[in-house]
């Protein structure tokens, strides 16, 4: 599924349109079509896009636009985690991997081997050296979420890099060597002190923020008393299902997990 490199998106069905960490919409709140991302970028200059390209296999065009460009006109501009909840899930799926790739090429634009310039690969989503042919695919960052629940209660957390007053599960990054279900343990522990058992694998979503992949798991308390990592967590406790407090959006991995999609 290689990426096209066209500065023309007029034949195809959906247009992303991106700025920082915000995705412009049509004014009735739905995806643009490639010809409409097209004619708005036309009015920029070169210095004001960071990337553009095309995908068949995904029937997408995208652009970003750089921080200090000018709004686009007729649009209006949603953070992307409110996309999943005002597109389907196939489009909401295409925006993330837009910003994914929009964010891959404007931070990949030279060989880390040789410094030559890197160019779209004709048979595959990657860049190639026609020097020194090394071939860079997408980096992403494979993350762990888990539920963990102790009888008929759950623990949910707040994070202390969130200004709202949202709750949700404990996160965190699967470090080098380390497996998902190790990732689990330690980052169980890290946070809150607590240990855990049955930890069972329940789905997976790409989190463009910017290259995260989130696996999703359900795990059991075994033992510990809540003891947050300051750094990392603001408060941290225990819920019973009918008295939660507010929670991340429909569409997020930590919403279908507490909300029981992933049982």
């Amino acid at each position: 599924m290689a990426l096209i490199d066209c500065p023309n998106g007029a034949d195809f069905e959906f247009g992303i349109l991106i700025q920082k960490k915000n995705i412009f919409v049509s004014e009735n709140g739905r995806l643009p079509s490639g010809s409409e991302v097209t004619k708005a970028i036309r009015k920029y200059n070169n210095q004001d896009i960071l990337g553009v390209y095309g995908e068949r296999a995904y029937h997408t065009f995208a652009a970003a636009l750089s921080p200090d460009a000018a709004e686009p006109k007729g649009f209006k501009r949603i953070p992307y985690r409110n996309l999943f909840i005002t597109e389907p899930s196939e489009h909401s799926e295409h925006a993330a991997r837009a910003v994914l790739l929009l964010d891959w090429l404007h931070h990949t634009k030279y060989c880390p081997s040789c410094g030559s310039s890197l160019h779209l690969s004709i048979t595959e989503t990657a860049l190639e050296c026609p020097q020194c042919r090394r071939i860079l695919y997408p980096v992403l960052a494979p993350c762990i979420i888990v539920l963990i629940s102790k009888g008929e209660q759950i623990l949910l957390a707040r994070h202390v890099q969130h200004t709202s007053d949202i709750y949700t599960c404990i996160a965190g990054f699967i470090e080098a060597g380390e497996s998902a279900e190790e990732a689990v343990i330690r980052e169980v522990h890290e946070e809150v002190g607590l240990t855990v058992k049955d930890i069972r694998y329940r789905g997976s979503q790409g989190w463009p923020y910017p290259n995260q992949l989130m696996l999703a798991f359900r795990a059991e308390y075994v033992s510990g008393d809540i003891t947050v990592q300051k750094e990392e967590l603001s408060e941290a406790a225990w819920f019973s299902k009918d008295a939660l407090p507010p929670i991340p959006l429909p569409g997020s991995a930590a919403h279908r997990l507490i909300c029981g999609d992933w049982y």
